[in-house]
C-alpha cells in the first residue's frame, strides 16, 4: 500500500475520534484513555487537534494522545447514565439470541480477564455483560462489557468495553481468545462503534455501532446544503454496514424524542488514492504556485479520507505558495514555509477548508506540517475571490493581534483591513497571496484586494476559524 493511501486511512480513523465544536460531551471524553488496534500496519502518525478542531500538526513517529481534560466541573452523570442503559440492554445480534452461547462467552471472558489475558483491561471486575453478537459476511463481531467492582476513580466510569472479531460460526473459545481482541476501552460508552477490515481485501471494511436499547439508527444519504432525508434502520437499536451496503450518508441515533448522536456514516469521496483526472479538476482554479504537486495531491486525498462525508465533493487547491513569519502549532511561534491551502462544500451547503504549513527547516519536535481549518458562505475557489483565514493567533506578537493569510485576485497588488469603516492594516500582495496582521477578534473586520489603481477587486470578511460546515451532534451527557 502506498504511503499516501496509508497516511489517508490513519488520519480517517484518526479523526473518527475527533469531534468539533459545540460538542460538550467530546470534552467528558476526553477524560478517560481509549484504545484502539489501528489497521494501519507500520505506519506511525501523531495527530494533535485543538478542542476547536481549528488546528493540526502532523509529526514523525510518536504516541498518539488524547487532549488533556477541559472544565473538570463538568458533570458526567448523564453519559454514565446512559452508559448504564447500554449495560442493561438485552444482547442484540442474531446469535446473541442463542442464550447458551452468549452465558459461555461471557464466562470464559470473566475467567481470562482475572487471569490476566487481556493486558490492557486489568482492573478487578465481578462480570461480564455480552451486548451484542452477530455474523456479518465472513466475521463473527462481539462486543462485551466488563463492570468493575468499583468505578473509576478518576473518571466515575463503572465498565470497560472490549470488541471481539472472529471467523464466522468461531466458538465461544475462540471468539474471547486474546488474538480476536480488536479494541478495549476503559469506558463503555452510550454508543460503542467499530471498523474492522473483512476478509476480501484493504479498505473494504465491515462497520458496527450499538445503541442503548430503546434508541433506534436513522440514515440519510449525503445532500448538499439540503435537508437530510432520515429513514429508520430495520435493525433499530444497531447498524451494521459491509462493503456491499455501505454508501455515502449519515447517521443518526434518537432516544424518544431526543436526538442523541448524529454522525457521518464510515467512508470517503475518494476510498482509494485521487486519479490523474480528479487532481486536474482539483488544481482546475488554483491560484499562486504549487511546486510541489505530488504533495498536493497527497493533501487533497488526505483530507478526503479524514474529513469522510463532511464533504460533499472532492477538495480544490485554492492557493499555493511560500510564505515568510507564517505562525505554527507549538514549536518555534513562527517559520518561513510552504503554505498550501484547499476547500471544499460542506453538507450544510457552507464550504470549509484546510491550509497546510510546511516549514523550510526540520522542527526539533519532529512536526513535518501545521495548519488550521476554516469556513466561509462563498466558494473560495472562484479566481476572483478573496480569502482571508486566521493562523494561530496566539502565535504572533501580542495579544491584540491576529495573522491572516489571504488569497487575492491575480491582479492584486495590495490588501488591507478595515474595521467600521476604517483602514487597520494594509500591505502588499504578489502571486494573489498576501500576508495580513490585524487587530483582534477579527469578527467584522473586511479584507479588500485592490489593484495597482486602487481599485477594489474584491472583498471578504475574515473566515470563521475551524471546520465547521456540519451538523454532526453527540449530546449523550445532557439529561
Amino acid at each position: 500500500m502506498r504511503v499516501d493511501e496509508e497516511l489517508g486511512r490513519a488520519l480517517a480513523e484518526l479523526s473518527s475520534t475527533l469531534t468539533p465544536q459545540p460538542d460538550p460531551y467530546g470534552r467528558v471524553r476526553a477524560r478517560y484513555r481509549r484504545t484502539r488496534q489501528q489497521r494501519v500496519g507500520g505506519l506511525a502518525l501523531a495527530l494533535v487537534v485543538s478542542v476547536g478542531g481549528t488546528a493540526f500538526a502532523i509529526a514523525g513517529p510518536a504516541r498518539i494522545t488524547q487532549p488533556p481534560p477541559a472544565n473538570s466541573n463538568e458533570s458526567i452523570a448523564p453519559v454514565v447514565a446512559w452508559s448504564d442503559k447500554l449495560l442493561q440492554s438485552p444482547p442484540r445480534g442474531a446469535v446473541a439470541q442463542d442464550t447458551g452461547y452468549v452465558r459461555q462467552l461471557s464466562d470464559i471472558l470473566l475467567g481470562a480477564q482475572r487471569r490476566g489475558d487481556f493486558p490492557n483491561l486489568t482492573v478487578p471486575v465481578n462480570a461480564v455483560k455480552i451486548l451484542f453478537v452477530e455474523d456479518v459476511d465472513d466475521q463473527r463481531i462481539a462486543l462485551a462489557a466488563f463492570v468493575r467492582d468499583q468505578p473509576d476513580p478518576v473518571t466515575g466510569w463503572p465498565s470497560a468495553a472490549l470488541w471481539l472479531v472472529a471467523e464466522k460460526d468461531a466458538s465461544a473459545e475462540k471468539l474471547a481468545s486474546t488474538g480476536s481482541v480488536r479494541g478495549t476501552s476503559d469506558g463503555l460508552e452510550p454508543y460503542e462503534s467499530l471498523a474492522v477490515d473483512g476478509p476480501s481485501g484493504p479498505g473494504k471494511a465491515i462497520h458496527v455501532a450499538i445503541a442503548p436499547a430503546g434508541c433506534v439508527f436513522l440514515t440519510s444519504p449525503v445532500l448538499n446544503g439540503k435537508e437530510f432525508q432520515w429513514a429508520s434502520e430495520p435493525t433499530g437499536s444497531y447498524l451494521i454496514r459491509t462493503p456491499q451496503t455501505q454508501r455515502p450518508e449519515w447517521w443518526r441515533v434518537n432516544c424518544g424524542k431526543v436526538t442523541r448522536k448524529i454522525t457521518p456514516g464510515p467512508g470517503s469521496l475518494a476510498p482509494k488514492p485521487i486519479t490523474d483526472a480528479q487532481f486536474t479538476t482539483a488544481m482546475s482554479r488554483v491560484r499562486g504556485t504549487v511546486k510541489a504537486q505530488q504533495r498536493a495531491r497527497e493533501l487533497v486525498y488526505q483530507w478526503t479520507q479524514s474529513a469522510g462525508y463532511r464533504l460533499t465533493a472532492l477538495p480544490s487547491v485554492v492557493w499555493g505558495g511560500h510564505v515568510a513569519g507564517v505562525p505554527t502549532v507549538g514549536g518555534p511561534s513562527v517559520a518561513d514555509g510552504q503554505v498550501t491551502v484547499l476547500a471544499a462544500p460542506a453538507v450544510d451547503g457552507s464550504w470549509v477548508g484546510e491550509v497546510t504549513i510546511e516549514p523550510d527547516q526540520p522542527r526539533s519536535d519532529g512536526v513535518i506540517s501545521t495548519g488550521t481549518s476554516f469556513a466561509v458562505t462563498t466558494d473560495p475557489t472562484d479566481p476572483a475571490s478573496v480569502l482571508a483565514v486566521p493562523i494561530d493567533g496566539d502565535a504572533v506578537g501580542g495579544e491584540g493581534q491576529q495573522f491572516l493569510l489571504v488569497v487575492t485576485p491575480s491582479a492584486a497588488t495590495t490588501v488591507r483591513a478595515l474595521q467600521d469603516g476604517r483602514e487597520v492594516a494594509r500591505a502588499p500582495a504578489s502571486g494573489s497571496g498576501a500576508a495580513l496582521t490585524v487587530p483582534r477578534p477579527t469578527a467584522g473586520i473586511v479584507v479588500q484586494a485592490l489593484d495597482a489603481s486602487g481599485r477594489t477587486l474584491a472583498s471578504a470578511q475574515v473566515s470563521d476559524e475551524g471546520a465547521q460546515g456540519t451538523p454532526e451532534t453527540d449530546a449523550w451527557n445532557l439529561e
